[in-house]
């Protein structure tokens, strides 16, 4: 059996079970709250698998081994993890609940071990279990200050979510080979592109919060993707940033996916202020 099996499997339940969970509430906006638990996750993973080298996935899809270590890490990240956050957050499950979801993922753990797909570096199940357990708890405390109201639920929430998407499509343009970062942390030069695209993806998604939140007309709102491009530019012309296809398609490219992901967080912020028990 190829490796990436076991791993579309896991990516085919989760986006059913988040669908499912759509459907019977009857909130398309439930994808905001998805992507802001994806975003919590990618944001400690970055010092858990990027900076601690924690685990090694091997789902052999991408012929750069460090790319496909991280795909492997996504099916986890944006998919699986999120998704059950969601359901413990929308239902306000009991403790039992979230114990049984804990302990799925070490069983899942286990298995793509056994299947020699994945193995850990310093990390073990019991970090697993009690991270899953506080991540879930997590859930259903963010989804109750979302309802409530509070400022800095709506702010990170929202921050989160773009987040999750700016990291995303910055993987995905990475993988296309369109353009890399490279700074010298890791001698590796693909984890070292992750490594600075995580930093820039947070940033980035600020940027767009902040336009959102400072300006109510589309005119002004306009001016973070403008922004945002305005960032990559010193980093270009001082070789951090290396575009492998011609500047100006790269350009237009740029401009297009973070209009995109503008309007992405224009309608997230409609959403979230919405939000009630």
């Amino acid at each position: 059996m190829p490796n990436y099996i076991p791993y579309l499997i896991l990516t085919i339940i989760s986006l059913t079970i988040l669908i499912a969970v759509i459907i019977h509430k009857r909130q398309f906006g439930l994808t905001v709250l998805f992507l802001s638990f994806a975003g919590i996750v990618f944001t400690a993973e970055f010092f858990v698998f990027v900076i601690g080298n924690s685990y090694v996935y091997y789902p052999e899809v991408l012929a750069v081994q460090y790319y496909d270590n991280a795909l492997g890490a996504i099916v986890s990240n944006l998919f699986v993890i999120p998704v059950l956050g969601v359901v413990t957050a929308v239902y306000q499950l009991r403790l039992r609940w979230l114990i049984l979801f804990a302990i799925t993922l070490v069983g899942v753990e286990w298995l793509f071990e056994w299947l020699d797909i994945y193995h850990t570096n310093w990390w073990n199940k019991g970090f697993t279990f009690f991270v899953a357990l506080f991540f879930f708890s997590l859930s259903k405390f963010w989804l109750r200050a979302l309802q409530l109201g509070t400022k800095w639920s709506r702010f990170l929430t929202l921050w989160m979510q773009g987040w999750s998407g700016v990291g995303t499509v910055m993987f995905i343009m990475s993988v296309a080979a369109i353009r890399y970062y490279q700074f010298g942390f890791f001698d590796d030069v693909y984890r070292d592109n992750i490594f600075v695209s995580t930093i820039m993806g947070v940033l980035k998604s600020l940027i767009f919060v902040i336009g959102i939140l400072l300006f109510q007309k589309l005119r002004w709102r306009l001016l973070a993707p403008i922004l945002v491009y305005g960032i990559d530019l010193p980093l270009y012309y001082l070789g951090v940033l290396v575009v492998e296809i011609p500047f100006y398609i790269y350009t237009i490219i740029y401009i297009v996916l973070a209009t995109l992901l503008l309007f992405w967080t224009q309608y997230a912020y409609s959403f979230i202020c919405k939000v009630k028990s």
